[in-house]
């Protein structure tokens, strides 16, 4: 298949035999939207996300399985450094149609059917899918490395490049007056 807006992508499984035991395999490329990230890493608007799907025809539904490869973007938590991943999704998910819904329902009540995806035609909604498993495999504080420094707290400059006795002396303010005055005294019993 050609590519598609990730945005609004629906899957068409109207080939797909009814009949228990039978399945289809998809090719989807889709385009990442603007808003695939959360506050430290995002999908690059415009990339890529080629999708390999197969569905499953069941008693009760479909049984839904997907694969997706996407590259991540991020600056390091620590230093700040750009960073560049590339992630597989996998997606797994049941869809039950609305007969098998309703004979739960009555065996289980609506306990029992609570959280099931019902398969709507057919059609399967692969947007939301994809964008729950997509941004819940960010890394929570991405790092280009596990044993990164980050910055000097005092003058921002990344410790991997700076000498390994790098310290600064900072005064603390409610003394900076007193800084110069042992200086000047000095200087004054050199005089005298």
């Amino acid at each position: 298949m050609s590519n598609r807006k990730f945005n609004g992508a629906v899957l068409d499984i109207t080939t797909l035999p009814t009949e228990p035991d039978h399945e289809r395999t998809f090719h989807l490329d889709l385009i990442a939207p603007d808003d695939l990230k959360t506050a430290v890493m995002a999908v690059p608007e415009g990339s890529d996300i080629p999708v390999d799907i197969t569905v499953h025809s069941l008693i009760d539904g479909v049984l839904f399985q997907a694969n997706a490869t996407v590259d991540l973007h991020a600056e390091c938590v620590r230093c700040l450094d750009p960073i560049k991943i590339s992630r597989d999704i996998d997606v797994s998910e049941m869809f039950f149609t609305p007969e098998a819904i309703a004979r739960m329902r009555d065996e289980h009540g609506d306990e029992g059917v609570e959280g099931l995806e019902v398969l709507e035609g057919d059609k399967i909604e692969l947007e939301p899918l994809l964008r729950d498993n997509i941004v819940t495999s960010f890394p929570y504080q991405p790092l280009c490395s596990q044993d990164c420094q980050g910055l000097c707290d005092v003058c921002g400059e990344k410790w991997a490049n700076l000498p390994d006795d790098h310290k600064h002396e900072l005064l603390d303010p409610r003394f900076a007056k007193l800084a110069g005055f042992f200086d000047k005294v000095d200087s004054e019993q050199k005089e005298s």
